[in-house]
C-alpha cells in the first residue's frame, strides 16, 4: 500500500512540476498580436503591453485614435498577407479590417482571428472589453480598464438636465436610443429629440421640422466630411446656429468602445449651458 501512495504521490509532484513549467513558459512566451483597423487598435493598445504588440494598423495614430500616444515605436502595416506573416503573430484582432480571403489565409497558418462585435450602449461595451480581454491573453489589463470605466460612468456629469438633442453629422445622419451615440447623450443627462432607431437620413427639409433645444455634432471639422454634404447647407447651418451645440469629440464617435466613456466623461465636466 504505501508503495501504491508513493508512486501517486511522486506523479502527482511530477504534474505539478510539468503544469508549474508550462504555466511559466507562456507566462514568459505572451502571445504576438497585430491589429488590422483603427477600431482594432484600440483595444490592442488598451489592453495588451506595447512588448507584445508585433503591429497596429496604419490609422493608429489619427486623429481619432484614442490610444494613439502608446503607439510609440510599434510597427504599423496594411492589412496584407505577406506583411502579417512575415510578423508571426499568434492573435490577429480586428473589427472590419481585412478581407475574407486574408482572414481564411492567415487562419490556414494557424493565426488566431479575433474580431471585435459591434457595441450599441456601455452595457454592452463592458462585455465585449471582457471578451476581447481574454481572447488576447490579457484578461488582468481588462480588468484594470473595467475599473477606470466603471469610474468614469459614475462621473459623467448631467449637463443635459432634461433638455431635448437632435444628434447631426455633416452627412446628415441623426442616431436613436439603441446606439451608442444615443447611450452617450442619455448618460449626459439629455432627452433624445427622436426615438426613431438606428442611424437614419434627415434630408434638409425634415430637419426644418426638427425643434430640438441643443444640437449633438461631431466631424464637422473634419474637411474631407465637409466635402459637398447636406451639412453645408445655408438652410441646416441656419436651423443648427440658432441652438446651442454640443460638439461630440470626433474621436468618441470613430469607433464604439469602453473607452469612448473617458472622452464622454470630459465632456461633461467642461460643462454645457
Amino acid at each position: 500500500m504505501r508503495i501504491w501512495w508513493q508512486k501517486h504521490i511522486l506523479a502527482w509532484i511530477s504534474a505539478g512540476v510539468l503544469l508549474s513549467a508550462g504555466t511559466a513558459a507562456n507566462a514568459s512566451n505572451p502571445p504576438k498580436v497585430v491589429s488590422l483597423d483603427g477600431c482594432a487598435d484600440q483595444y490592442v493598445l488598451g489592453l495588451v503591453p506595447q512588448a507584445d504588440i508585433a503591429a497596429v494598423s496604419d490609422r493608429a495614430v489619427l486623429p481619432e485614435s484614442y490610444f494613439r500616444d502608446r503607439v510609440g515605436k510599434i510597427r504599423m502595416v496594411k492589412p496584407y498577407l505577406e506583411t502579417i506573416l512575415s510578423l508571426e503573430p499568434d492573435i490577429v484582432v480586428r473589427t472590419w479590417g481585412g478581407d475574407l480571403k486574408l482572414l481564411q489565409r492567415l487562419q490556414h497558418h494557424g493565426v488566431k482571428i479575433v474580431t471585435i462585435n459591434d457595441v450599441y450602449s456601455y452595457d454592452q461595451a463592458r462585455d465585449e472589453l471582457f471578451r476581447v480581454g481574454d481572447e488576447v491573453g490579457q484578461p488582468a489589463s481588462a480588468r484594470i480598464e473595467a475599473h477606470r470605466f466603471e469610474e468614469a460612468l459614475e462621473n459623467i456629469h448631467d449637463i443635459g438636465r432634461g433638455r431635448s438633442i437632435l444628434y447631426y453629422t455633416p452627412g446628415g445622419f441623426s442616431a436613436g436610443p439603441d446606439t451608442m451615440v444615443g447611450d452617450m447623450l442619455t448618460r449626459l443627462g439629455f432627452r433624445l429629440e427622436t426615438q426613431t432607431k438606428g442611424f437614419f437620413y434627415l434630408s434638409p427639409e425634415v430637419m426644418l421640422t426638427k425643434k430640438p433645444d441643443v444640437f449633438a455634432l461631431s466631424f464637422f471639422d473634419d474637411a474631407v466630411a465637409m466635402r459637398r454634404v447636406p451639412g453645408r447647407s445655408p438652410i441646416v447651418r441656419k436651423v443648427i446656429e440658432s441652438r446651442p451645440n454640443l460638439i461630440l469629440p470626433s474621436r468618441a464617435m470613430a469607433c464604439s468602445g469602453w473607452f469612448t466613456a473617458y472622452d464622454i466623461e470630459s465632456l461633461s465636466l467642461q460643462g454645457f449651458r
